[in-house]
């Protein structure tokens, strides 16, 4: 009888380690490993060159992209809403418009300090206002 007893309570620990665990990548899940494409900088609008301007934040909490002609790769931390990026380069290709490339970049090294996901939209946002402004994908 302990037996079914002690065996009755692990497993129902489990189960209830999964579902938190569960309900956790539940909050989380649409930020990682999604496409987030970029729609606004600053609060202007962005108008994609050739390539299109992304980031994807990995479960490995790496992150990596397209400036909108350079690929980019870093880290991220976050919790719940905050987040860090610590973006570390991107390729050195010569575009013929770097205007996009080089405002996504500022952007992301503008110390964002939180986050927030309202109808696929994913929104950046440093202490003062939002920063970058992407549609998941």
């Amino acid at each position: 009888m302990k037996k079914i007893v002690l065996i009755s309570i692990f497993v129902i620990s489990v189960l209830v380690l999964l579902a938190n665990q569960r309900k956790k990548s539940a909050e989380i899940s649409p930020l990682l490993n999604t496409k987030w494409i970029l729609k606004e900088l600053y609060e202007m609008p962005v108008i994609q060159a050739a390539d299109t301007a992304f980031i994807i934040f990995h479960d490995t909490y790496k992150i990596s992209g397209n400036l909108g002609c350079n690929l980019f790769f870093g880290n991220f931390t976050f919790g719940k809403k905050r987040m860090r990026i610590d973006f570390l380069g991107s390729t050195r290709r010569l575009c013929i418009n770097m205007d996009v490339e080089d405002r996504f970049s500022k952007a992301l090294r503008d110390d964002i300090t939180n986050y927030y996901i309202e109808n696929n939209k994913l929104y950046l946002r440093n202490k003062d206002k939002v920063v970058c402004k992407f549609e998941g994908n």
